[in-house]
């Protein structure tokens, strides 16, 4: 598995006038930019990136290729025809209008045996396990109600329902399955609340977006409680820092970033940035919420296209480390 792009941390970011098969990376670290040509984006739709850098395309609506943009080594996987059974074949067609929707592969990646590649489509929940080479996919089904950002992390596969924080086992003698990982310490509501999972420089975080009260120092009515996550003793600690990173937090994907390679100034730390899915942003009622005083910065504008690093962060697909 070619995994070269691995030591970068990188989000591909949103560039209004860009050519079909050109896109811009940006390095979270450094904040260094690459322009990289990417043909396959001609006849291939873009479903995720994945933490090692690695594009998760599908052509013809059926063909899952993995695309690692700089060396341009291609990976092909076994179809969809394969994961999917076969009353549900019909979405596998340009004209079924929810393709988009429903076939979000964020959470994917590869396991930590290098060789494995977990495909989540988390709108379906199901999991497909397969290697190079295989002619099928090995189909793990969950129950609905699980967390929409699912992430691999260190290539092991976590997302939260609502027992608390789950992660998919793959032993030799068992088959897979998803184990309760750390317990949830607060009451999530299904329709207010959402969970999200981020991997912030190799720890792994939740935080709990939910109402809260409006205070002069937060009109928005929401409020964002982080917790570190402890797989040894399986419980989540409440958090009032992020470690002076700041995080942008989207509805499906998040991403933690250092702030050492941009200006002074540009970002704060120990802030949750919100992207443009998250609903009060799009309400223009909350852009940042600062963990230490919970206080909620308002957004400059709902903008058409990125004008700052802040927006371009917050348009951008993003992967953690």
């Amino acid at each position: 598995m070619d995994r070269r792009f691995h030591p970068w941390r990188w989000t591909m970011l949103k560039e209004q006038l860009t050519t079909p098969d050109r896109r811009c990376f940006l390095n979270t670290s450094t904040g260094e930019c690459v322009k990289v040509h990417i043909p396959e984006l001609h006849d291939h739709r873009l479903l995720a990136l994945t933490p090692e850098g690695l594009l998760v395309l599908v052509h013809d609506c059926k063909y899952i290729r993995l695309l690692n943009p700089l060396t341009r080594h291609l990976t092909h996987l076994p179809p969809l025809t394969k994961l999917l059974p076969p009353e549900d074949h019909h979405k596998l067609s340009e004209d079924y209008i929810c393709f988009d929707v429903e076939f979000r592969a964020w959470g994917s990646g590869i396991a930590n045996d290098d060789s494995t590649v977990l495909l989540c489509f988390n709108k379906l929940c199901i999991i497909g396990m397969a290697k190079p080479g295989d002619d099928s996919w090995n189909l793990l089904t969950y129950p609905d109600g699980t967390t929409m950002a699912a992430l691999m992390f260190q290539g092991r596969f976590c997302c939260v329902n609502r027992s608390g924080v789950m992660v998919l086992e793959m032993g030799a003698h068992q088959p897979p399955h998803l184990k309760l990982a750390a317990k949830l310490s607060m009451r999530v509501s299904p329709i207010a609340d959402s969970v999200h999972l981020i991997n912030k420089c190799g720890e792994l975080m939740l935080v709990h977006r939910r109402c809260g009260r409006l205070t002069a120092r937060n009109k928005s009515g929401r409020r964002y409680d982080a917790y570190r996550v402890d797989f040894d003793s399986g419980t989540l600690f409440p958090v009032k820092t992020l470690g002076g990173t700041a995080v942008f937090m989207g509805l499906y994907c998040s991403l933690s970033v250092p702030l050492g390679g941009f200006p002074s100034g540009s970002l704060s730390a120990d802030t949750i940035y919100l992207r443009f899915d998250i609903r009060e942003r799009m309400m223009l009622k909350a852009g940042a919420y600062h963990l230490a005083d919970t206080s909620v910065q308002l957004p400059s504008s709902l903008v058409p296209r990125p004008h700052t690093l802040i927006d371009c962060l917050s348009f951008s697909k993003t992967v953690s480390e």
